[in-house]
């Protein structure tokens, strides 16, 4: 088959960029360039480029801080100016695609990283040496180097001999990936367990059925590898296996939740044959996992890990940290129930949006604490977009009792025929699930309905139409400020005068 001018333009620059790395690798070969000058590029780059791209990086564009692709930084809840140039740079299978810099793109400055906690003396050392076992000393201290850099110490680099006769692509990548492994163990509180099962788990996706099964549901590979979805095999033993292997004790591999004793004492894997979504804590380091078992199979839908102690479910949202960026740029807090519908509402493309799920649990204080951390929850509110069913309907109404002290608008999308975000995605499409947000109703009316409904039953009698409206005032008072909407929705609702339902309201506001 005759290639199309667009694949040899391709190729070409595939080519081109595959001699331009490897020209900047033989300037630190020969002496031109320092080593140092590479691992610069790699303090800047290295934890989300491989050694190729971190060199394109630097030879396109010196000055970049924080490159990303289009629809990484469109997640980000930024936009990439009309008219910019990406950088290019090379996929894993040798295909070019652009990123592109901060200074390329508008909207707020993105949140500052937290704090980082210097580790105990000579942890990172001890850890470099561990999981570096063999490697040569300049690439050793190379790992160190970068460790320490990106906790933010400062590091004095290390003296390398003049010709880096190492550089290239198997050395700097081996570098890279282990300075990422020391970097997790160091930042991890499970002690890598948990970073190292998700290595595992992403490691098991694309041979397994769940690939197939999201983009069916319209969340495309780029929104996977974004996300950082993987799969948990169907076997009781091989992540325990495979977790030992790595030199990890039984005692950490069940502290983190991944495993349980079973009768016989074995250890069993918590997670089976199941899409496996991790669950990170504010400074993205992983906490736990979510699993999701395959349609038809036995077993509840989504499979929360155990209770650690690190990973306390009551404290923590599925996708705030992805989201935080966008929240600090000013995006609305989206609150949703499973992770699904969280990585669609993102899938939608509004960056006024920032999705994030309770996992099935009902909201709690500790929860819109950590929200409004990341949130300015006074100016965007919180919009709710739970399933529109019985359940999701009650889960809403139960959310009343925490997000009622939340200063901005409190709203419900208009979800239809008992639909969450994602199926309104698979069945609807994009357009459909961004109407759907773009909907709403406040809150409170389905808070005093449900109060209503509760306390005035059919509401055919005098006695039962008061009792309905007594009961509504509770809510009303949390948030006076909605309380003109409400008088005429209860006045239609209960057959009350309009001037008899503003009174009650007024008396229970006064005795309150």
């Amino acid at each position: 088959m005759t290639a199309t001018p667009w694949e040899d333009d391709r190729r070409r620059l595939a080519a081109l960029l595959r001699d331009m790395a490897a020209h900047e690798t033989s300037l630190l070969r020969d002496g031109t360039r320092p080593w140092t000058w590479w691992l610069g590029r790699a303090v800047v780059h290295g934890r989300r480029h491989g050694y190729v791209n971190t060199l394109l990086i630097g030879a396109q564009w010196r000055a970049a801080t924080d490159v990303r692709s289009y629809e990484d930084w469109r997640a980000a809840g930024r936009q990439v100016r009309k008219g910019e140039t990406g950088i290019r740079v090379l996929s894993r299978t040798g295909r070019p695609y652009a990123v592109f810099d901060i200074a390329q793109t508008a909207g707020l400055p993105l949140p500052p990283a937290p704090a980082p906690n210097a580790p105990p003396e000579g942890l990172v050392h001890r850890l470099a040496g561990e999981l570096g076992r063999g490697l040569p000393p300049v690439e050793a201290d190379s790992v160190e180097y970068l460790v320490l850099a990106w906790l933010g110490l400062e590091p004095e680099p290390p003296v390398f001999p003049v010709h880096a006769f190492w550089a290239g692509a198997e050395a700097g990548d081996r570098i890279l990936r282990t300075a990422r492994r020391v970097h997790d163990r160091v930042r991890d509180p499970s002690g890598g367990v948990l970073p190292d099962a998700h290595r595992y788990f992403r490691a098991r996706l694309k041979a397994s059925w769940v690939p197939a099964y999201l983009a069916g549901r319209g969340f495309p590979a780029a929104v996977q590898r974004r996300r950082q979805i993987g799969c948990a095999p169907d076997s009781p033993h091989a992540l325990v296996d495979h977790l030992r292997a790595l030199g990890h004790a039984d005692e950490a591999i069940v502290a983190s939740g991944l495993a349980r004793h079973g009768a016989s004492g074995r250890l069993h894997a918590m997670f089976r044959d199941r899409a496996m979504f991790p669950i990170r804590r504010a400074d993205g380091a992983i906490a736990g996992f979510l699993g999701r078992r395959r349609d038809g199979a036995d077993g509840p839908k989504y499979l929360n890990g155990p209770d650690t102690g690190f990973f306390h479910k009551g404290e923590l949202l599925y996708g705030l940290h992805e989201v935080r960026e966008r929240l600090a740029a000013g995006a609305r807090p989206v609150l949703v129930e499973g992770p699904l519908d969280a990585i669609a509402v993102e899938t939608a493309r509004a960056p006024e949006y920032a999705p994030v799920a309770t996992c099935g649990l009902s909201l709690t204080p500790a929860h819109l604490a950590a929200l409004a951390d990341a949130a300015d929850l006074g100016a965007a509110g919180v919009l709710i977009a739970l399933d529109d069913d019985a359940a999701g309907r009650s889960a809403a109404v139960r959310a009343w009792d925490v997000l009622s002290r939340v200063g901005g608008p409190l709203d419900l999308a208009s979800l239809h025929a008992g639909q969450d975000p994602a199926g309104v995605l698979a069945a609807r499409g994009r357009d459909a699930l961004l109407q759907a947000l773009r909907t709403t109703v406040p809150l409170m009316d389905a808070v005093v309905d449900a109060a209503a409904a509760r306390a005035g039953g059919p509401l055919t009698t005098p006695e039962q139409r008061l009792a309905a409206l007594r009961a509504a005032c509770g809510p009303i008072a949390a948030r006076p400020s909605g309380a003109a909407r409400q008088v005429v929705r209860l006045a239609a609702r209960t057959a009350l005068p309009a001037p008899l339902v503003t009174e009650v309201l007024a008396d229970h506001l006064a005795a309150g």
